[in-house]
């Protein structure tokens, strides 16, 4: 029964790589993920306080409301999802780059 329960735990704190992201383990994964979430974070409030400053007025919660022009919701979604997406994948790789250089 042990034996079982630490070969399940093995599977989640393992450092070796798994099929889904060849050469990344399991610690590097949760720590690239923590990174991008922080800087996904930061990646978003930038954009709303960029949205404030050059459109004078807040950025649409829900750009698929009627109550948004499409413009508007068109811009927030592209602008938006191009910047978190760089960032998230900016900081996933700075972040697993720092971890390799610490683990060796």
């Amino acid at each position: 029964m042990m034996d079982a329960a630490k070969e399940k735990v093995s599977e989640y704190v393992s450092d070796e790589p798994n099929g889904r992201n060849a050469g990344v383990g399991n610690t590097e994964n949760v720590v690239a993920y923590a990174v991008a979430l922080g800087a996904t974070l930061l990646a978003r409030n930038a954009l709303q306080a960029g949205w404030r400053t050059t459109m004078n007025r807040e950025p649409p919660k829900n750009p698929a409301s009627h109550e948004v022009a499409w413009r508007d919701a068109l811009l927030w979604g592209a602008v938006s999802g191009a910047v978190v997406g760089i960032a998230r994948i900016a900081s996933r790789r700075g972040s697993s780059s720092v971890y390799r250089t610490l683990k060796s």
